[in-house]
Protein backbone atom coordinates (compact mmCIF):
# COMPACT_ATOMS: atom_id res chain seq x y z
CA UNK A 1 0.00 0.00 0.00
CA UNK A 2 2.71 2.19 0.77
CA UNK A 3 4.26 1.02 -2.08
CA UNK A 4 1.58 2.16 -4.33
CA UNK A 5 1.20 5.70 -2.43
CA UNK A 6 4.98 5.99 -3.12
CA UNK A 7 4.45 5.86 -7.01
CA UNK A 8 1.73 7.63 -7.12
CA UNK A 9 3.55 10.48 -5.61
CA UNK A 10 6.37 10.14 -7.95
CA UNK A 11 3.95 10.26 -10.72
CA UNK A 12 2.43 13.33 -9.80
CA UNK A 13 5.31 14.64 -8.66
CA UNK A 14 7.00 14.01 -12.58
CA UNK A 15 3.64 15.78 -13.98
CA UNK A 16 3.87 18.62 -11.80
CA UNK A 17 7.52 18.90 -12.77
CA UNK A 18 6.69 18.48 -16.35
CA UNK A 19 3.69 21.45 -16.22
CA UNK A 20 6.14 23.64 -13.97
CA UNK A 21 8.71 22.83 -17.40
CA UNK A 22 6.79 23.43 -19.75
CA UNK A 23 5.39 26.37 -18.21
CA UNK A 24 9.04 27.84 -17.87
CA UNK A 25 9.98 27.48 -21.89
CA UNK A 26 9.79 31.11 -24.03
CA UNK A 27 6.65 31.06 -26.51
CA UNK A 28 7.57 30.79 -29.85
CA UNK A 29 6.04 33.20 -31.87
CA UNK A 30 5.63 32.42 -35.75
CA UNK A 31 6.14 35.58 -38.19
CA UNK A 32 3.81 36.59 -41.20
CA UNK A 33 5.39 38.70 -42.97
CA UNK A 34 2.50 39.90 -46.04
CA UNK A 35 4.42 40.42 -48.55
CA UNK A 36 2.45 43.18 -50.42
CA UNK A 37 3.03 43.06 -54.45
CA UNK A 38 2.69 46.50 -55.54
CA UNK A 39 0.41 46.80 -59.13
CA UNK A 40 2.47 46.69 -62.02
CA UNK A 41 1.22 50.49 -63.06
CA UNK A 42 1.57 50.06 -67.18
CA UNK A 43 2.91 53.18 -68.67
CA UNK A 44 1.70 53.62 -71.85
CA UNK A 45 4.44 55.00 -74.26
CA UNK A 46 4.92 58.61 -74.47
CA UNK A 47 2.70 59.64 -77.58
CA UNK A 48 5.02 60.65 -80.97
CA UNK A 49 5.36 64.37 -81.08
CA UNK A 50 2.71 65.54 -83.10
CA UNK A 51 4.52 66.38 -87.24
CA UNK A 52 5.24 70.38 -87.26
CA UNK A 53 2.17 71.62 -88.71
CA UNK A 54 3.04 73.17 -92.64
CA UNK A 55 4.13 76.46 -92.43
CA UNK A 56 1.33 79.10 -93.28
CA UNK A 57 1.49 80.14 -96.43
CA UNK A 58 2.98 83.25 -96.24
CA UNK A 59 0.49 86.05 -96.36
CA UNK A 60 1.42 88.81 -98.97
CA UNK A 61 1.61 91.87 -97.63
CA UNK A 62 -0.54 94.69 -99.18
CA UNK A 63 0.40 98.41 -99.40
CA UNK A 64 -2.10 100.94 -100.44
CA UNK A 65 -1.96 104.25 -101.79
CA UNK A 66 -4.72 106.59 -103.07
CA UNK A 67 -4.62 109.95 -104.26
CA UNK A 68 -6.15 112.21 -106.95
CA UNK A 69 -4.53 114.71 -109.23
CA UNK A 70 -5.91 117.66 -110.92
CA UNK A 71 -4.72 118.19 -114.24
CA UNK A 72 -4.50 120.70 -116.85
CA UNK A 73 -4.44 119.91 -120.47
CA UNK A 74 -1.18 117.84 -121.42
CA UNK A 75 0.04 117.38 -117.52
CA UNK A 76 1.02 114.57 -116.31
CA UNK A 77 0.32 113.08 -112.82
CA UNK A 78 3.53 111.70 -110.67
CA UNK A 79 3.32 109.22 -107.74
CA UNK A 80 6.70 109.20 -105.83
CA UNK A 81 6.95 106.64 -102.82
CA UNK A 82 10.01 106.08 -100.79
CA UNK A 83 11.09 102.80 -100.52
CA UNK A 84 10.04 99.73 -102.77
CA UNK A 85 13.11 98.18 -101.51
CA UNK A 86 16.26 99.21 -99.33
CA UNK A 87 17.30 101.91 -100.86
CA UNK A 88 15.08 101.74 -103.86
CA UNK A 89 12.55 104.25 -104.96
CA UNK A 90 9.37 104.10 -107.01
CA UNK A 91 8.09 106.30 -109.68
CA UNK A 92 4.71 106.43 -111.50
CA UNK A 93 4.04 108.64 -114.74
CA UNK A 94 0.56 108.51 -115.71
CA UNK A 95 -0.24 111.30 -118.66
CA UNK A 96 -4.28 110.77 -119.83
CA UNK A 97 -5.05 111.91 -123.35
CA UNK A 98 -8.41 112.20 -125.38
CA UNK A 99 -8.86 110.44 -128.28
CA UNK A 100 -10.75 111.41 -131.32
CA UNK A 101 -13.15 108.81 -130.51
CA UNK A 102 -13.72 110.55 -127.04
CA UNK A 103 -11.93 107.26 -125.15
CA UNK A 104 -9.29 108.38 -122.56
CA UNK A 105 -5.66 106.22 -123.67
CA UNK A 106 -3.35 106.40 -120.20
CA UNK A 107 0.39 106.14 -120.57
CA UNK A 108 1.63 105.07 -117.64
CA UNK A 109 5.54 104.47 -116.91
CA UNK A 110 6.76 103.23 -113.45
CA UNK A 111 10.43 103.72 -112.67
CA UNK A 112 12.56 102.30 -110.08
CA UNK A 113 15.49 104.82 -108.92
CA UNK A 114 17.96 104.70 -106.07
CA UNK A 115 18.00 107.13 -103.44
CA UNK A 116 21.34 108.75 -106.18
CA UNK A 117 19.30 108.98 -108.99
CA UNK A 118 16.69 110.93 -107.37
CA UNK A 119 19.34 113.29 -106.37
CA UNK A 120 21.20 113.11 -109.61
CA UNK A 121 17.83 113.33 -111.78
CA UNK A 122 16.83 116.86 -109.62
CA UNK A 123 13.43 114.67 -108.73
CA UNK A 124 13.42 115.21 -105.11
CA UNK A 125 10.39 117.29 -105.24
CA UNK A 126 8.32 114.52 -106.79
CA UNK A 127 8.99 111.93 -103.89
CA UNK A 128 6.83 112.48 -100.37
CA UNK A 129 8.50 114.17 -97.62
CA UNK A 130 10.42 112.17 -94.75
CA UNK A 131 7.22 112.29 -93.07
CA UNK A 132 5.28 111.10 -95.68
CA UNK A 133 4.92 107.93 -97.19
CA UNK A 134 3.67 109.02 -100.66
CA UNK A 135 3.34 112.45 -102.93
CA UNK A 136 1.11 113.09 -105.82
CA UNK A 137 1.72 116.28 -108.08
CA UNK A 138 1.18 117.36 -111.22
CA UNK A 139 3.69 117.97 -113.63
CA UNK A 140 4.23 119.85 -117.55
CA UNK A 141 5.00 118.68 -120.83
CA UNK A 142 8.03 120.31 -120.44
CA UNK A 143 8.99 119.05 -116.98
CA UNK A 144 7.80 115.71 -117.82
CA UNK A 145 10.37 115.56 -121.30
CA UNK A 146 13.02 116.96 -118.96
CA UNK A 147 13.08 114.40 -116.63
CA UNK A 148 12.28 111.34 -119.11
CA UNK A 149 15.79 112.85 -120.94
CA UNK A 150 17.23 112.63 -116.81
CA UNK A 151 16.62 109.28 -116.33
CA UNK A 152 17.56 107.79 -119.55
CA UNK A 153 21.17 108.87 -118.53
CA UNK A 154 21.40 108.28 -114.99
CA UNK A 155 22.80 105.29 -113.69
CA UNK A 156 20.09 103.87 -110.83
CA UNK A 157 17.20 104.31 -112.65
CA UNK A 158 15.42 101.78 -114.27
CA UNK A 159 11.97 101.62 -116.43
CA UNK A 160 9.84 98.96 -115.06
CA UNK A 161 6.90 98.98 -117.98
CA UNK A 162 5.70 101.26 -120.00
CA UNK A 163 1.97 100.15 -120.52
CA UNK A 164 -0.96 102.34 -122.27
CA UNK A 165 -4.73 101.38 -121.48
CA UNK A 166 -7.86 102.45 -123.20
CA UNK A 167 -10.57 103.68 -121.67
CA UNK A 168 -13.61 105.38 -120.89
CA UNK A 169 -13.95 109.00 -119.45
CA UNK A 170 -14.66 108.14 -116.01
CA UNK A 171 -14.30 104.32 -115.59
CA UNK A 172 -11.70 102.26 -113.61
CA UNK A 173 -8.62 101.21 -115.79
CA UNK A 174 -5.80 99.29 -114.00
CA UNK A 175 -2.51 98.20 -115.22
CA UNK A 176 -0.82 95.19 -113.33
CA UNK A 177 3.19 94.24 -113.53
CA UNK A 178 4.83 91.96 -111.66
CA UNK A 179 5.77 87.62 -111.30
CA UNK A 180 5.59 85.75 -108.88
CA UNK A 181 8.02 86.25 -105.64
CA UNK A 182 8.95 89.61 -106.63
CA UNK A 183 6.55 93.01 -105.26
CA UNK A 184 3.51 93.38 -107.63
CA UNK A 185 2.65 96.40 -108.16
CA UNK A 186 -0.88 97.71 -109.47
CA UNK A 187 -2.01 100.61 -110.43
CA UNK A 188 -5.71 102.14 -110.65
CA UNK A 189 -6.15 104.73 -112.52
CA UNK A 190 -9.98 106.59 -113.33
CA UNK A 191 -9.89 109.94 -115.61
CA UNK A 192 -12.60 111.98 -115.04
CA UNK A 193 -12.42 114.98 -117.73
CA UNK A 194 -12.89 118.16 -116.43
CA UNK A 195 -15.04 120.54 -118.85
CA UNK A 196 -13.87 123.74 -118.61
CA UNK A 197 -10.71 123.34 -119.50
CA UNK A 198 -10.41 119.68 -121.19
CA UNK A 199 -8.32 118.54 -118.60
CA UNK A 200 -8.93 115.42 -115.74
CA UNK A 201 -9.21 114.56 -112.19
CA UNK A 202 -7.20 111.58 -112.43
CA UNK A 203 -7.79 109.09 -109.33
CA UNK A 204 -5.12 106.91 -108.51
CA UNK A 205 -5.01 104.10 -106.32
CA UNK A 206 -1.58 101.87 -106.08
CA UNK A 207 -1.23 98.53 -105.00
CA UNK A 208 2.03 97.20 -103.77
CA UNK A 209 2.24 92.87 -103.27
CA UNK A 210 4.81 92.14 -101.26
Amino acid sequence: MRRSIAILCLVLCLIAFWLMWIALQPKTTTKVTAVVTAPKTSIPPSSSPKQQKTQAAHKPLKITSKGKVRLRRGESAVLGYWEIAPGMNGMAIVTPERTPEGHVKIAAKLVQMSDAAVSEANAQDLFPDIFNFENYSAISPVRLRELQTSLQSTRGADMLTTPTVLTLPGQQASISIGNAGETRLSLGLLASPVVEDGGYDLSLELQRQE
